[in-house]
């Protein structure tokens, strides 16, 4: 049985007191989250750092509101940072509906918070990435080459359609299979190729569907403003992504996403606080025995991957090694174990 060591989590919630908080279903009850509680799910699973991120909070305000909350959210989670610089990582939040203020809080979160990237959801007030309202700040982050971690929401049509259960079982999927769609046949995941774009949860239904789209898209046409793509080009858009496998873990799971990207484009991610944690050491485990994976893409998975995702948190860690022993670390510094295979 395989081992993943040094473990880069880039799937992780704060639970922070603005805005629309962590992404849970209508009437859900946010989960309990203390800084120390993140650091004990790490040391218990051999996660030497995580990456924090809180996309939809500042997606269902408008104005000045919506900016104010941003600032809030991206200036509480650089302080836990900065009080735990190799543990953790933080990526920005942006008032997705205001296209000037997002770009303002691209540059202050990255120039002068220091984030190691941004967030956002799936769609933001029932609009999909990448429509053309989105292009000022996709162009400052294509400029910059960042990474942007693209998290599910769910539009108000779909809660008529939930059948009983939590948006996070199914409506989650749905909503990462149309935003990668869309922004494959909109042309803008091609027009902003050095965007780094992290899908979640193993990219929703893409996996098993990419076959279809491949397919169908161009045999039954498509709308204005989208592009009739040949096989070929739908495929090439959708393995440009990266994907977090977030309950992903699978056999079936893992067969199909391999089949669309290599395992260099996969980073790990636990859903903290939200999945339940009975589910961690499980997850950690579906990788470790994974015939396919051999050790060079184990390391990528722990951390390789996610660290040329997020350079300056790769930084941060490796100063962190290099002191090892040479004195006491603080408590947010923490430990860092190695996680076999097992649960």
């Amino acid at each position: 049985m395989a081992c993943l060591a040094q473990i880069i989590d880039v799937h992780s919630y704060p639970i922070l007191p603005y805005g629309q908080g962590a992404p849970v279903g209508p009437g859900q009850k946010q989960p309990d989250w203390s800084v120390e509680s993140a650091i004990s799910y790490m040391d218990e699973h051999g996660i030497s750092a995580c990456v924090f991120s809180d996309p939809d909070s500042a997606n269902h305000a408008t104005g000045q509101e919506a900016r104010d909350i941003a600032r809030r959210v991206n200036e509480a989670l650089a302080d836990i940072v900065s009080r735990g610089p190799r543990r953790f990582g933080a990526i920005a939040t942006l008032p997705g509906q205001d296209a000037d203020g997002a770009v303002t809080e691209i540059a202050y979160a990255l120039d002068t918070l220091k984030m190691d990237g941004v967030s956002t959801s799936t769609s933001i007030n029932d609009v999909y990435l990448d429509e053309p309202q989105f292009d000022p700040w996709f162009e400052e982050l294509n400029r910059r080459g960042a990474t942007l971690f693209v998290h599910p929401t769910f539009t108000k049509a779909s809660q008529a359609l939930l059948i009983g259960l939590n948006p996070s079982v199914l409506e989650f999927m749905f909503d990462t299979t149309r935003m990668i769609a869309n922004m494959v046949a909109t042309g803008a995941k091609k027009r902003f190729p050095n965007i780094k774009i992290i899908s979640t949860h193993g990219g929703g239904t893409i996996p098993y569907l990419v076959n279809r789209l491949q397919m169908l898209e161009h045999t039954f046409g498509v709308a204005t403003g989208r592009l009739e793509l040949s096989p070929k080009e739908v495929r090439e858009g959708i393995a440009s992504f990266y994907y977090d496998l977030t309950a992903a873990t699978s056999e079936a799971q893992l067969g199909a996403i391999l089949k669309l990207v290599p395992a260099s484009q996969l980073v790990m991610g636990l859903d903290f606080p939200l999945m339940p944690k009975s589910t961690f050491a499980p997850a950690i485990a579906d990788i470790g025995r994974y015939p396919a994976f051999n050790r060079t893409d184990l390391q990528g998975l722990s951390y390789g991957n996610a660290g040329r995702l997020y350079p300056a948190l790769e930084a941060r860690i490796e100063r962190n090694s290099e002191h090892k022993g040479s004195g006491s670390t603080s408590a947010a510094e923490g430990t860092q174990r190695t996680r076999c295979g097992s649960p």
